[in-house]
């Protein structure tokens, strides 16, 4: 293995002096252009809280303890909308009465 010495020399400024040079040429570019005039956006999302007339409502579920939102239509007294749904609720309640009955929550024994 040769180990020659460098001949050959990069030329321009080197260590500080490099970049105090690259410094100044930055300073010294025009900005970027901006674009003239940019379209004004719509909203991503629009919220509409106008009255609808349907009554909203919290009762609770005798069959599983469960509080449920309801909006009624006053006219008829349908529910139009219920959280959970009323499929939900009958799951719950069906878990419910066909856990084992020593079982706690979350499937943990309380006995040593």
């Amino acid at each position: 293995m040769e180990i020659r010495p460098l001949t050959n020399t990069t030329p321009g400024p080197q260590g500080l002096d490099a970049l105090g040079a690259t410094a100044a040429s930055a300073a010294t570019q025009a900005p970027p252009e901006t674009p003239a005039a940019a379209p004004t956006l719509e909203p991503a999302v629009k919220l509409d809280i106008g009255t609808n007339g349907n009554k909203a409502r919290y009762i609770q579920d005798p069959d599983t303890s469960s509080i449920v939102f309801q909006v009624v239509d006053p006219n008829s007294g349908n529910v139009i909308e219920q959280l959970p749904s009323e499929t939900a609720l009958r799951n719950r309640a069906y878990d419910s009465t066909h856990a084992p009955r020593g079982s706690q929550a979350g499937g943990l024994s309380r006995v040593a």
